[in-house]
């Protein structure tokens, strides 16, 4: 019999049905009481969401200072009447409720007051009142000495949370997009669609790129961006010019801004596309293709570039005396020099940024052995020999300025100039040309120029973004001093310069910071209202000094002890430098120790002393290993002064905590009490006499862990995997060992530090691939370790008296024998080792198995 054809047919069918619609009423009703009362509930906790300071590693701390009011910024899933949210500040103060009317917006406005260094975990929860679940995120912000550098962070913290906030939101067609529409261009009242473009590019160049981190709130915010941005494109059918063929993958077409002005507008979408730094990744919006049309749908990023280099290729002007520039549309009638900027930007951003890179024999990237295998685009030589021919023609050769159409600037040179400047860069032009030397020499003798934008470079963000990128981008290699070639006119810091520090104006990042709305915005710095919503995207990148890159090296110092004492060794530790984009690393670490503008010492830790009491200027410079280079500067101040003076915490890390390698231990060993054993006559000598580990990040009150190297085994197994970030406060005894001084001292001094904590799976990489034969081997008074070479930069090696630890690290070493002999030890005593492999930057990145030996007297015999 054929199951379903002619089955016999059941009786009763009637009955059958009405149970089972009984059943499925039960079901209903059970399925109802489950949604309704929390008791029984399947409803699931808000996803909750902070942003994250640096992209790349969210434990680093949001800057502020004492006194400061920032923003404490915060995202959820769900929101609603029944979505409450609370923020926690963390240090004692009410908590801040309310309810949930934006779920993309949970913000908080509040001021730490507390001494530098001091970090605080602030903790957003949402919770829905209605089924009693809830979801939490920390927030960490770290209060530090006002300075230039943090007021900078604190200003591109709380842009990119005004851009974040006003995203205008929208799904269309299954795909969910993001737009800024607050622009317009013209008479057509059509919006500058190079807003969206600039500020997408804005959070790029700060590290929050569409592929990264999901718990970060602006990954959605840049996906969204990135998807208008293809949107607003469209293709256009090119041919070969008089002075060459500018379809550089034979498609037969280029890509262009479908809106107002697509010369105008291209190079801004040019950067935000390389500076979402996926060369291969594939459009999922925009034009489909159709027959030959390649469209943009479907296609790489790296493709649509090369197709928008194309079409400026193409589009360049070929008539007469304005022969190599670009105007409003492509092959116009003239050029000129307030759009031609933005074709130079681009181009400068697909032609100079990697696309691929080779790691080379050691297969890790980062190292010196890298090759760079091709760039995000090729732009035609023909292309910068057209462009010279504008250059020449439109530079007034006596005041070095870059005219409008010809040598006559409109609305003042300020513009017009560094659109001169940036697109020389593009031809491969700087310092030693004629035409770039009397541009640098009228932009540094106007420079100090007040009175808005027809008379001040610093007034004018259209003028100044092209400026800026001109000064880094410039070959071969950045410009920090804007010189002339005036008589008395000094060299000046364009970007650092500040009136309070001596110079004769502000440079760059102070008048940013300046111009900063307290909601967070830039608005109102140009000659042509028009472009006043491009400000905010400007001021951030120039800020950032990232241009088109997806992040940028940052630059962090530290000195132990500090302050310190006269003709005390100092160890000043750059290791905690970083990169916002995580495709690229940190190479080269420079000191400037006797603040005289040269660098007198290289590598991530160095020591020096200083022979005088004061306050001691020391520099550090990173670069990092992008082609062309990229770099960034940090100063640090050393305190050297008299007793008493606190201990310097050391709080060690980063901690790397895998299953195989426990217990594990914190080390707060490296701090150092500078006055050690100093007192008044009579009184104990000054020592540290409490380490004091603050590990759960609620309320500051340092009470999980104490001593130098407790065992957190237990606290970090019950936390889980994740990321953490601890404290480490040590205090030392300057009231008993200085009593009565003028004036006294009434309380011990102490000092805090943070350190990184990463516990793993044990299947995790950094848990597998370390070393995993260590093998010691006694001999009488020492121990020799070996193990295999895994290829780590160097490997730091540990001692301890106890098995599992903890351990005393005792050398560092780049023996690619992978061999230390362990001297001076005590026969008859176990000692247990252990290696971790360091990488350049001197993070460990795991622990080896264990080795032990007990060294013995060797038998003599006769």
């Amino acid at each position: 019999m054929e199951w379903g054809k002619d089955r016999p047919r059941l009786k009763g069918g009637n009955q059958m049905k009405k149970r089972r619609e009984r059943f499925l009423l039960i079901l209903s009703f059970l399925l109802v009481g489950i949604i309704a009362f929390p008791g029984i509930s399947l409803a699931v906790p808000p996803v909750v969401k902070t942003v994250p300071w640096v992209a790349t590693n969210p434990l680093i701390p949001h800057d502020t200072w004492s006194g400061k009011t920032i923003t404490l910024k915060g995202t959820s899933d769900v929101q609603g009447a029944s979505i409450q949210y609370t923020w926690d500040f963390g240090d004692g103060s009410p908590v801040l409720t309310g309810t949930v009317t934006n779920r993309y917006v949970i913000e908080a406005a509040h001021a730490y007051t507390a001494p530098e260094g001091t970090i605080f975990t602030a903790r957003l929860t949402v919770t829905d009142t209605g089924t009693g679940e809830f979801g939490s995120k920390v927030y960490f912000v770290a209060v530090q000495a006002q300075s230039l550098e943090v007021e900078v962070n604190v200003a591109i913290d709380e842009g990119l949370w005004y851009l974040h906030k006003t995203q205008d939101r929208y799904t269309s067609g299954g795909s969910d997009y993001g737009r800024w529409i607050s622009g317009y261009a013209g008479a057509t009242g059509s919006a500058y669609y190079c807003v969206t473009a600039a500020n997408v590019n804005a959070f790029e160049a700060n590290g929050h790129l569409e592929s990264g981190d999901q718990s970060n709130p602006y990954v959605e915010t840049v996906k969204r961006g990135m998807r208008q941005v293809f949107a607003y494109l469209q293709t256009i059918a090119i041919s070969p010019q008089p002075a060459g063929d500018p379809d550089s993958n034979g498609n037969g077409y280029g890509v262009q801004v479908a809106g107002t002005y697509p010369p105008y507008q291209g190079g801004m979408f040019i950067d935000a596309i390389v500076a979402s730094g996926d060369p291969d990744a594939v459009t999922t919006t925009g034009q489909a293709p159709s027959g030959g049309n390649p469209g943009i749908l479907g296609r790489t990023y790296q493709d649509i570039v090369q197709d928008m280099v194309d079409a400026h290729a193409w589009g360049q002007v070929e008539n007469s005396v304005w022969r190599g520039g670009w105007r409003y549309q492509w092959n116009y009638s003239t050029s000129d020099n307030s759009i031609c900027q933005w074709a130079a930007i681009g181009l400068l951003a697909a032609e100079r940024t990697p696309a691929h890179i080779d790691p080379g024999p050691d297969g890790i990237l980062g190292t010196a052995d890298d090759l760079v295998i091709d760039y995000w685009a090729a732009v035609p030589g023909w292309v910068k020999t057209e462009n010279e021919l504008w250059l020449n023609y439109s530079q007034n050769s006596s005041t070095g300025w870059f005219g409008y159409t010809d040598q006559n600037p409109i609305w003042g040179p300020y513009a017009t100039t560094p659109s001169g400047m940036v697109q020389l860069i593009m031809d491969g032009l700087g310092r030693g040309d004629f035409g770039w030397d009397k541009a640098e020499t009228f932009m540094r003798d106007t420079f100090c120029n007040t009175g808005g934008a027809g008379n001040a470079i610093r007034d004018y963000y259209y003028g100044l973004f092209s400026f800026v990128k001109s000064m880094i981008l410039h070959i071969p290699g950045p410009i920090q001093f804007l010189q002339s070639q005036t008589s008395g006119v000094v060299p000046i810091d364009w970007y650092n310069a500040e009136v309070s520090q001596g110079d004769p104006c502000d440079g760059v990042a102070r008048t940013l910071v300046n111009d900063q709305n307290a909601a967070g915005f830039w608005y109102g710095h140009d000659a042509d209202s028009r472009q006043y919503v491009l400000d905010t995207a400007w001021a951030i990148i120039m800020l950032n000094r990232t241009i088109f890159l997806a992040g940028a090296p940052v630059a962090v110092a530290e000195a132990t002890p500090n302050p310190g004492l006269v003709g005390e060794a100092i160890t000043l530790d750059g290791s905690g430098s970083f990169h916002q984009d995580p495709t690229k690393s940190i190479d080269s670490w420079e000191w400037d120790l006797d603040n005289d503008g040269v660098f007198d010492e290289t590598g991530p830790v160095v020591t020096t002393s200083f022979p005088a009491l004061g306050s001691f200027i020391v520099t550090l410079r990173v670069t990092d290993d992008a082609s062309p280079e990229a770099e960034d500067t940090t100063i640090l101040s050393v305190q050297i002064t008299t007793p008493p003076v606190p201990p310097t915490a050391d709080a060690g890390g980063r901690y790397v905590f895998c299953p195989q390698t426990q217990p594990w231990f914190l080390d707060g060993t490296g701090s150092v009490n500078p006055d050690e054993g100093v007192s008044l006559p009579g009184a104990p000598g000054d020592t540290i006499q409490q380490y004091a580990w603050e590990l759960d990040g609620f309320d500051n009150d340092f009470d999980e862990a104490f001593g130098p190297q407790p065992d957190v085994t237990a606290f970090f197994t019950a936390l889980g995997l994740g990321s953490y970030l601890i404290q480490l406060r040590v205090t030392d005894t300057t009231a008993s060992s200085f009593p009565g001084l003028d004036p006294p001292f009434d309380q011990d001094l102490s000092d805090t530090d943070s350190a990184q904590v990463f516990v793993k799976d044990a299947d995790d990489p950094a848990c597998t691939g370390c070393v995993d034969d260590l093998f010691a081997r006694p001999k009488s008074g020492k121990v020799e370790v070996t193990w295999t070479h895994t290829g780590a930069v160097s490997y730091n090696v540990y001692r301890g008296t106890s098995a599992g630890g903890p351990y005393m690290f005792i050398a560092n070493t780049t023996s690619t024998y992978a061999v230390y002999m362990d001297t001076g030890l005590t026969n008859g005593t176990t000692y247990y080792y252990v290696v971790r492999e360091v990488a350049l930057n001197t993070n460990e990145l795991c622990q080896s198995n264990e080795a032990s030996a007990t060294p013995t007297a060797r038998l003599r015999t006769r």
